[in-house]
Protein backbone atom coordinates (compact mmCIF):
# COMPACT_ATOMS: atom_id res chain seq x y z
CA UNK A 1 0.00 0.00 0.00
CA UNK A 2 2.40 2.22 0.97
CA UNK A 3 4.85 1.01 -2.32
CA UNK A 4 1.63 2.26 -4.27
CA UNK A 5 1.27 5.95 -2.43
CA UNK A 6 4.91 6.48 -3.15
CA UNK A 7 4.68 5.77 -6.72
CA UNK A 8 1.67 7.93 -6.97
CA UNK A 9 3.77 10.66 -5.50
CA UNK A 10 6.47 10.03 -8.48
CA UNK A 11 6.54 12.25 -11.68
CA UNK A 12 6.56 11.19 -15.18
CA UNK A 13 10.45 11.62 -15.36
CA UNK A 14 11.05 10.13 -12.24
CA UNK A 15 8.43 6.80 -12.79
CA UNK A 16 10.71 6.34 -16.14
CA UNK A 17 13.56 6.46 -14.60
CA UNK A 18 12.77 3.52 -11.86
CA UNK A 19 11.14 1.77 -14.86
CA UNK A 20 14.39 2.23 -16.82
CA UNK A 21 16.27 0.96 -14.01
CA UNK A 22 13.85 -2.18 -13.81
CA UNK A 23 14.69 -3.23 -17.12
CA UNK A 24 18.67 -2.99 -17.36
CA UNK A 25 20.47 -6.05 -17.26
CA UNK A 26 22.99 -7.34 -14.27
CA UNK A 27 25.59 -6.73 -17.02
CA UNK A 28 24.48 -2.96 -17.37
CA UNK A 29 24.17 -2.45 -13.73
CA UNK A 30 27.52 -3.61 -12.62
CA UNK A 31 28.98 -1.11 -15.49
CA UNK A 32 27.45 1.38 -13.54
CA UNK A 33 28.83 0.39 -10.35
CA UNK A 34 32.49 0.42 -12.15
CA UNK A 35 32.02 3.76 -12.56
CA UNK A 36 32.01 4.39 -8.63
CA UNK A 37 34.96 2.40 -8.16
CA UNK A 38 38.17 4.85 -7.43
CA UNK A 39 39.99 5.41 -10.37
CA UNK A 40 43.33 6.30 -11.17
CA UNK A 41 43.97 9.56 -12.56
CA UNK A 42 47.28 8.72 -14.49
CA UNK A 43 47.31 7.73 -17.65
CA UNK A 44 49.91 6.52 -20.43
CA UNK A 45 52.05 9.66 -20.70
CA UNK A 46 52.11 9.49 -16.85
CA UNK A 47 53.52 6.08 -16.80
CA UNK A 48 56.31 6.70 -18.97
CA UNK A 49 57.38 9.66 -17.36
CA UNK A 50 57.18 7.51 -14.03
CA UNK A 51 58.95 5.10 -15.30
CA UNK A 52 61.58 7.80 -16.83
CA UNK A 53 62.33 8.72 -13.38
CA UNK A 54 62.61 5.43 -11.33
CA UNK A 55 65.16 4.72 -14.10
CA UNK A 56 66.71 7.82 -13.40
CA UNK A 57 66.96 6.75 -10.10
CA UNK A 58 68.20 3.47 -10.80
CA UNK A 59 70.86 4.90 -12.56
CA UNK A 60 72.86 6.43 -9.97
CA UNK A 61 73.94 2.93 -9.02
CA UNK A 62 75.23 1.61 -12.22
CA UNK A 63 79.09 2.20 -11.75
CA UNK A 64 81.43 -1.17 -11.14
CA UNK A 65 80.34 -3.08 -8.59
CA UNK A 66 77.01 -0.74 -8.10
CA UNK A 67 75.26 -2.67 -10.49
CA UNK A 68 74.43 -5.25 -8.00
CA UNK A 69 72.35 -2.41 -6.22
CA UNK A 70 70.49 -1.02 -9.11
CA UNK A 71 69.39 -4.96 -10.30
CA UNK A 72 68.34 -5.30 -6.42
CA UNK A 73 65.97 -2.17 -7.46
CA UNK A 74 63.93 -4.38 -9.84
CA UNK A 75 62.27 -5.55 -6.79
CA UNK A 76 62.76 -3.53 -3.91
CA UNK A 77 61.29 -0.70 -5.85
CA UNK A 78 58.05 -2.65 -6.65
CA UNK A 79 58.15 -3.91 -3.21
CA UNK A 80 57.99 -0.64 -1.25
CA UNK A 81 54.75 0.53 -3.19
CA UNK A 82 52.78 -3.15 -2.60
CA UNK A 83 53.97 -2.37 1.25
CA UNK A 84 52.75 1.09 0.99
CA UNK A 85 49.24 0.39 -0.97
CA UNK A 86 48.76 -2.52 1.49
CA UNK A 87 48.95 -0.10 4.55
CA UNK A 88 46.57 1.82 2.86
CA UNK A 89 44.07 -0.93 2.50
CA UNK A 90 44.69 -2.33 5.87
CA UNK A 91 43.82 1.34 6.90
CA UNK A 92 40.76 1.38 4.82
CA UNK A 93 39.19 -1.61 5.90
CA UNK A 94 39.72 -0.62 9.96
CA UNK A 95 38.27 2.80 8.75
CA UNK A 96 34.66 0.77 7.25
CA UNK A 97 34.74 -0.93 10.62
CA UNK A 98 34.19 2.33 11.93
CA UNK A 99 32.14 3.48 10.12
CA UNK A 100 29.30 1.52 11.02
CA UNK A 101 29.69 2.30 14.65
CA UNK A 102 29.57 6.05 13.15
CA UNK A 103 26.72 4.69 11.45
CA UNK A 104 24.56 3.33 14.16
CA UNK A 105 25.43 6.26 16.23
CA UNK A 106 24.01 8.85 13.78
CA UNK A 107 20.81 9.90 15.05
CA UNK A 108 20.06 12.75 12.90
CA UNK A 109 21.45 15.30 14.01
CA UNK A 110 24.22 17.86 12.65
CA UNK A 111 26.91 16.54 14.84
CA UNK A 112 26.56 13.45 14.36
CA UNK A 113 26.16 13.43 10.54
CA UNK A 114 28.97 16.22 10.56
CA UNK A 115 31.24 13.15 12.10
CA UNK A 116 30.10 10.82 9.78
CA UNK A 117 30.32 13.06 6.31
CA UNK A 118 34.28 13.76 7.74
CA UNK A 119 34.61 10.03 7.77
CA UNK A 120 33.54 9.44 4.09
CA UNK A 121 35.99 11.99 2.85
CA UNK A 122 38.81 10.33 4.42
CA UNK A 123 37.49 6.94 3.26
CA UNK A 124 37.43 8.58 -0.24
CA UNK A 125 41.09 10.22 0.33
CA UNK A 126 41.86 6.27 0.76
CA UNK A 127 40.16 4.57 -2.11
CA UNK A 128 42.50 7.60 -4.25
CA UNK A 129 45.51 6.64 -2.44
CA UNK A 130 45.30 3.21 -2.79
CA UNK A 131 44.31 3.39 -6.44
CA UNK A 132 47.18 5.66 -7.18
CA UNK A 133 49.56 3.22 -6.01
CA UNK A 134 48.45 0.51 -7.05
CA UNK A 135 48.89 1.82 -10.35
CA UNK A 136 52.07 3.18 -9.49
CA UNK A 137 52.80 -0.26 -8.62
CA UNK A 138 51.69 -2.27 -11.48
CA UNK A 139 53.63 0.24 -13.61
CA UNK A 140 57.04 -0.82 -11.66
CA UNK A 141 56.22 -4.12 -12.27
CA UNK A 142 55.30 -4.14 -16.03
CA UNK A 143 58.07 -1.41 -17.00
CA UNK A 144 60.45 -0.71 -14.83
CA UNK A 145 61.11 -4.44 -13.65
CA UNK A 146 62.14 -5.52 -17.17
CA UNK A 147 64.24 -2.59 -18.53
CA UNK A 148 66.39 -2.87 -14.85
CA UNK A 149 67.16 -7.06 -15.53
CA UNK A 150 67.90 -6.45 -19.39
CA UNK A 151 70.37 -3.16 -18.51
CA UNK A 152 71.85 -5.32 -15.82
CA UNK A 153 71.51 -8.64 -16.88
CA UNK A 154 70.55 -9.62 -13.50
CA UNK A 155 67.44 -11.66 -13.51
CA UNK A 156 65.85 -12.82 -10.10
CA UNK A 157 63.40 -14.78 -11.20
CA UNK A 158 59.38 -14.23 -10.88
CA UNK A 159 58.47 -11.96 -8.64
CA UNK A 160 56.49 -13.09 -5.67
CA UNK A 161 54.07 -10.62 -4.12
CA UNK A 162 53.45 -10.13 -0.50
CA UNK A 163 49.98 -12.06 -0.17
CA UNK A 164 51.64 -15.24 -2.19
CA UNK A 165 54.68 -15.69 0.80
CA UNK A 166 52.15 -17.23 3.11
CA UNK A 167 51.42 -20.00 1.12
CA UNK A 168 55.03 -19.80 -0.35
CA UNK A 169 56.66 -21.07 3.02
CA UNK A 170 53.15 -23.42 3.69
CA UNK A 171 54.23 -25.25 0.60
CA UNK A 172 58.09 -24.68 1.40
CA UNK A 173 57.31 -26.45 4.67
CA UNK A 174 54.72 -29.10 3.48
CA UNK A 175 57.26 -30.59 1.06
CA UNK A 176 60.03 -30.67 3.40
CA UNK A 177 57.88 -32.63 5.99
CA UNK A 178 56.30 -34.93 3.17
CA UNK A 179 58.70 -37.49 3.07
CA UNK A 180 59.19 -41.29 2.89
CA UNK A 181 60.18 -41.18 6.79
CA UNK A 182 57.16 -39.40 7.53
CA UNK A 183 54.53 -41.64 5.80
CA UNK A 184 56.53 -44.14 7.63
CA UNK A 185 57.13 -43.17 11.12
CA UNK A 186 54.49 -40.50 11.71
CA UNK A 187 51.60 -41.34 9.36
CA UNK A 188 48.92 -39.04 11.38
CA UNK A 189 51.05 -35.80 10.18
CA UNK A 190 51.68 -37.29 6.34
CA UNK A 191 47.73 -37.56 6.29
CA UNK A 192 47.57 -34.11 7.48
CA UNK A 193 50.06 -32.74 5.06
CA UNK A 194 47.86 -34.56 2.43
CA UNK A 195 44.74 -32.88 3.23
CA UNK A 196 46.09 -29.68 2.76
CA UNK A 197 47.80 -30.65 -0.44
CA UNK A 198 44.17 -31.70 -1.60
CA UNK A 199 42.32 -28.35 0.08
CA UNK A 200 45.61 -25.91 -1.86
CA UNK A 201 45.81 -28.55 -5.03
CA UNK A 202 42.35 -30.37 -5.43
CA UNK A 203 41.29 -33.61 -4.19
CA UNK A 204 43.83 -36.33 -4.74
CA UNK A 205 43.54 -40.05 -3.76
CA UNK A 206 46.57 -42.14 -2.44
CA UNK A 207 47.71 -45.18 -3.95
CA UNK A 208 45.86 -48.35 -2.50
CA UNK A 209 48.93 -49.69 -0.80
CA UNK A 210 49.58 -46.64 0.93
CA UNK A 211 45.83 -45.97 2.10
Amino acid sequence: MTYQIEEQNLTQSELQARQELDNMTTEQLDNIAKQFKPKSKYNEEWHQEFTRRALAFADMFEDGDEVILKAKLQDQLPRMFEKMRDSVHDQAERMLRERQVLVRQDVGIEITGNKLEDHDKKLDQMRQQYASLHDAFNCLLTHFRPMIKGQTGIDFGKYTKLSEFAKVKRMKTRNQKATLDTLINSRPVFDDLMLDISNQEGIIELPEHLM
